[in-house]
């Protein structure tokens, strides 16, 4: 049993190591959670995901410290897909930090995860994205025609009145 077990482990960790895999979540829910364990070679995974309100994104990747599991030169590099040529946005070195990227449009986008496995038992990083809609403030112009609408109806008041 514990064989077989093993076997299935390792058959999946094989499983997404290699060349490029892609994994759709979809519509970005609130959190976004990746977990990916390679055994050698270079990482090139993709993460696509929709958005269908104007929106900001704050995301960081977490690349293995331990030794045995080491990934060297994370990067996480954001797209919007625009058809036959997408368009980078940003990329920032996978280190542990946040990164945020403000006022994305409704729209496709994919995170492209790379980096080098250097670990002698393979390496392992996790990918976390969390969303925040913008909320719609109105501009300058809009308080201006609505007082100016305002005035114009106390006059308007003002001048039955008197």
């Amino acid at each position: 049993m514990k064989k077989t077990l093993l076997a299935v482990a390792v058959s999946a960790f094989c499983a997404v190591s290699g060349a490029q895999a892609a994994t759709d979540w979809g519509v970005h829910d609130t959190d976004e959670i990746a977990f990916s364990g390679l055994l050698s070679g270079s990482i090139s995974e993709i993460f696509t995901f929709s958005l269908l309100s104007t929106t900001s994104l704050s995301t960081s990747l977490d690349v293995s410290s331990n030794d045995a599991f080491k990934i060297d030169d994370g990067m996480v590099w954001l797209y919007k897909e625009n058809g036959a040529t997408d368009t980078f946005l940003s990329a920032y070195a996978g280190t542990g930090g946040l990164f945020s990227a403000f006022n994305l449009e409704a729209g496709d986008y994919y995170y492209k995860v790379t980096g080098l496995v250097t670990g002698p038992r393979g390496g392992s990083f996790t990918l976390s994205s969390t969303t925040a809609p913008i909320a719609v403030v109105p501009e300058a112009d809009t308080y201006a025609m609505m007082l100016a609408g305002l005035g114009m109806i106390g006059l308007m008041a003002k001048r039955r009145m008197g």
